[in-house]
């Protein structure tokens, strides 16, 4: 599933990534890789999200959400 598809508060495991290398290494610097547990903690109006990852919260668009994909963490 994507991370747009995914349930708030749920523990996630990002798998990978469709994003330009650009964009990826911007979420790399935010502690989103594949293998990164996160959580979705919030919906924003026009489809955002916030995600919590490694303790820090962060404000991805809808755009961004569907190119992670990721899977409920083990």
């Amino acid at each position: 599933m994507t991370l747009n598809q995914a349930p708030l508060n749920e523990p996630l495991e990002l798998v990978d990534t469709d994003l330009e290398p650009v964009a990826a290494r911007r979420l790399l610097r935010l502690g989103l890789r594949p293998g990164a547990r996160i959580r979705l903690v919030q919906r924003l109006s026009g489809g955002g999200r916030v995600v919590s990852v490694e303790g820090a919260r962060v404000a991805l668009g809808h755009a961004v959400l569907s190119r992670l994909r990721v899977r409920p963490a083990k």
